[in-house]
């Protein structure tokens, strides 16, 4: 009897931990209990969305499916989208109150968070080309294997805000070009292994990582296509770890 009080007391222990250190998963895995409609399986957006909002969003993201489809092949990913009005509201559901998307990955499951900058199709395809990476690998093997710097430049290879060229070669020049704008030395990528490598170092510094990773993904892609970039990943599915 005393050994089931105490594993109850742990259990509740470790609740009331795990809810005051991940708060934002808690709140993506119960969206469906706050104040948000669920316009389309696995949509929600906030209350008080205009209707021309719902359909922008619908839009986009049908678009953001297809070019995902058009680069991996398929979809598989499942990740649950989320949509704040608000920018309060993004930042109890995403952590902060940069950028227009965010994503959260976890073994019981995914969530795309946006708020209004984030109705935008290259915003989604690219919170999209994190979950299925994720999908594809695992979580666990995406989080112990995957750096942070082939995560962010594979799903720039989705995302046109900054170089929009489709053919291979031209994408690789592109950014290549607007890393020489920023800084005449890429950083390294043994840099920029980790989320805290990646984006603690003020928005400069991400500007630059992110240019970095984009020209090391587009050159590989420029060089042996896209074959390569899934040779790669299907290599860490099956042995555990990466090589690029």
């Amino acid at each position: 009897m005393k050994i089931f009080k105490l594993t109850i007391y742990l259990i509740i222990v470790f609740v009331f931990l795990f809810a005051w250190l991940f708060p934002q998963f808690l709140r993506c895995f119960f969206v469906e209990y706050d104040s948000f409609q669920e316009i389309k399986p696995n949509i929600f957006v906030e209350e008080k969305t205009t209707k021309k909002q719902q359909d922008s969003l619908l839009k986009y993201v049908e678009s953001a499916e297809k070019r995902l489809k058009t680069f991996w092949g398929s979809k598989n990913g499942q990740a649950k989208i989320i949509f704040c009005k608000n920018l309060n509201t993004y930042q109890k559901y995403a952590k902060t109150t940069e950028g227009a998307g965010f994503s959260i990955g976890t073994p019981l499951g995914s969530w795309i968070i946006l708020n209004q900058d984030g109705l935008n199709v290259d915003v989604i395809a690219h919170e999209m080309c994190h979950d299925e990476l994720m999908t594809k690998l695992g979580w666990w093997k995406t989080k112990q294997e995957i750096p942070t710097w082939f995560d962010e430049g594979l799903a720039l290879m989705l995302d046109y805000r900054f170089v929009s060229s489709q053919d291979s070669i031209q994408r690789y020049i592109d950014y290549r070009t607007e890393l020489s704008y920023l800084s005449p030395v890429p950083i390294p990528l043994n840099e920029l292994n980790t989320q805290k490598d990646f984006f603690g170092q003020g928005e400069l510094f991400t500007k630059i990582a992110y240019f970095t990773s984009a020209v090391e993904v587009s050159r590989r892609i420029s060089l042996k296509g896209k074959k390569e970039i899934f040779r790669i990943i299907n290599k860490t599915a099956k042995d555990g770890k990466f090589e690029f």
